[in-house]
C-alpha cells in the first residue's frame, strides 16, 4: 500500500510532500538523512540547500528530499520615500494606519446583544484585499487633513522570504532532509559516507561564516554509541572483579575474557552476509552476546572444577569430561536463543534486525569456537599435558 500511494502521489501530485512509513516499533527516530547548513543570509542558505538537494538526488535510495524551512512566501514591501512623504505632510505612522484600515480594518466600538459582544470594524471600501494591484491607489490620510495616493509617497516591491527561520545554538540553521527507500538497501551511514567528501570539497568555495553538519540517524547513533562507550570501561572492570572474586584466580577470568572476541567473528560475518550496518542496536546486540559468551565460558570452567575436586578425575580427563557434559546444555541454550531471535530478523523491522543478526551469527560462531577454545586455553595456562 505504501508503494502504491507513493507512485500515485509522485505521478499525479509532484508538488506535494508526503511522508509514508510503517508504524514504528519504538520511539520516533530522527530523519534518516539530515544535513544542517549554518549561516547568516537566508538567501545564501537556500542556494546552498539547493546544491545539497541536487547532490542527494543523485544517490540511489533517497526520496522525499526537502528542508525544514519550507517554501518561501511572498511579501509586499512598502518602501516609503521620506522626501516625498515630508513634502506631502505624511508620516510613516499615517501610512501604517491607512494600510491597516484598508486591509484589516480597525475596531472602533462593540455592539452588545445579550451576552455577546460583536466588534464593529471600520474598513475602507476599496483596498488590496481582493486585487493586490489596487493597493497603490489606497489613500493615505494625514493628521493635518491631507490625503494622497500611496503610490505618490511609497514604492511597493514584491519579495520572497522564508516562511519560518529556525536556529540552532543561536545560529540560523537550514536542514536538508531526506527519507530512504526501504527496498533500495541504502542506509543513513552509506549516504553520509558518500556525501561527506562532496560537502568537504564544496565547503572550500562557500562564503566565510557558512558551515555544515551531518545529523539524522548518523548523528543520533553516534551519540548513543558514545554514551554507551563512556560506561563500558566501568562495567568491564566490575565484571572482571566479580570473575576474580568468584574463581579466586587470575588465569580463569583471563580465559573467559579472551573468549569474548570470538563472538565478534560471527558478528562481522553476519553483518556482511545480510548487508546490515553497525549501529546503536547492533552495539546492544554485541553487548548481549558478550554476556552469553561469558556465561558459557563460566559454566564450562566451573564444570572442570567439579570434575577435578568433587569427582576426583585427573586434570586431562576432567577437561574432556567437562566439555562433553556441557556440550548439550550450551548447544540447547544457543538453539533456543537463536530460535527466539529469528522472528526479529525476518520480521524486517529496522530497529531489531541488526541486533538480531549480531546475536544470532555471533552466538553460533562463539558456541562452536568456545567449546574448543576454552578447553585448549585452559590446558595451556594450567599446563595440562596429554600423552
Amino acid at each position: 500500500m505504501i508503494e502504491r500511494l507513493r507512485e500515485y502521489v509522485e505521478a499525479g501530485h509532484p508538488d506535494i510532500d508526503v511522508t509514508l512509513k510503517r508504524l514504528a516499533a519504538g520511539p520516533a527516530g530522527a530523519t534518516p538523512v539530515e544535513v544542517r547548513l549554518y549561516g547568516d543570509d537566508h538567501n545564501v542558505l537556500f542556494d546552498l540547500a539547493d546544491g545539497v538537494k541536487a547532490q542527494l538526488a543523485t544517490f540511489p535510495g533517497t526520496r522525499n528530499i526537502s528542508d525544514n524551512w519550507g517554501k518561501q512566501t511572498k511579501k509586499l514591501i512598502v518602501n516609503i520615500d521620506n522626501a516625498r512623504a515630508r513634502r506631502a505632510g505624511i508620516t510613516n505612522q499615517d501610512v501604517a494606519v491607512s494600510l491597516r484600515m484598508a486591509l484589516s480594518g480597525s475596531t472602533v466600538t462593540e455592539y452588545r446583544e445579550g451576552d455577546k459582544a460583536i466588534p464593529v470594524v471600520l474598513r475602507s471600501e476599496v483596498g488590496g484585499r481582493e486585487d493586490i494591484g489596487k493597493l497603490e491607489s489606497i489613500n493615505v490620510y494625514a493628521r493635518s487633513g491631507q490625503n494622497v495616493a500611496l503610490r505618490q509617497v511609497a514604492d511597493i516591491v514584491l519579495a520572497f522570504e522564508p516562511s519560518k527561520i529556525l536556529r540552532r545554538d543561536r545560529a540560523k540553521t537550514l536542514s536538508v532532509l531526506s527519507d530512504l527507500d526501504p527496498g533500495s538497501g541504502a542506509t543513513a551511514f552509506s549516504i553520509a559516507a558518500a556525501l561527506e567528501p562532496w560537502l568537504a570539497e564544496q565547503r572550500q568555495s562557500w562564503p566565510l561564516g557558512y558551515s555544515y553538519e551531518i545529523g539524522g540517524t548518523f548523528e543520533s547513533s553516534a551519540s548513543a554509541n558514545a554514551s554507551i562507550a563512556k560506561q563500558l570501561p566501568l562495567a568491564g572492570l566490575l565484571i572482571l572483579l566479580l570473575l576474580v572474586g568468584q574463581f579466586n584466580s587470575l588465569r580463569k577470568p583471563l580465559i573467559i575474557v579472551l573468549t569474548i572476541p570470538l563472538g565478534l567473528i560471527g558478528v562481522v560475518i553476519g553483518l556482511l552476509v545480510t548487508g546490515q550496518s553497525f549501529g546503536f542496536m547492533t552495539l546492544l546486540g554485541v553487548i548481549s552476546l558478550a554476556g552469553i559468551v561469558i556465561n558459557n565460558a563460566i559454566v564450562l570452567i566451573d564444570r572442570i572444577r567439579i570434575e577435578t575436586d568433587e569427582n576426583g578425575l585427573d586434570p586431562p580427563r576432567a577437561v574432556l569430561e567437562a566439555a562433553q557434559r556441557r556440550l548439550r546444555p550450551i548447544v540447547l541454550t544457543t538453539v533456543t536463543t537463536v530460535g527466539g531471535l529469528l522472528p526479529l530478523w525476518f520480521g524486517g523491522d529496522p530497529l531489531f534486525v541488526s541486533m538480531a543478526v549480531a546475536i544470532i551469527f555471533g552466538l553460533v560462531f562463539a558456541t562452536v569456537l568456545t567449546l574448543g577454545f576454552v578447553p585448549a586455553l585452559y590446558c595451556l595456562l594450567f599446563r595440562i599435558r596429554y600423552q
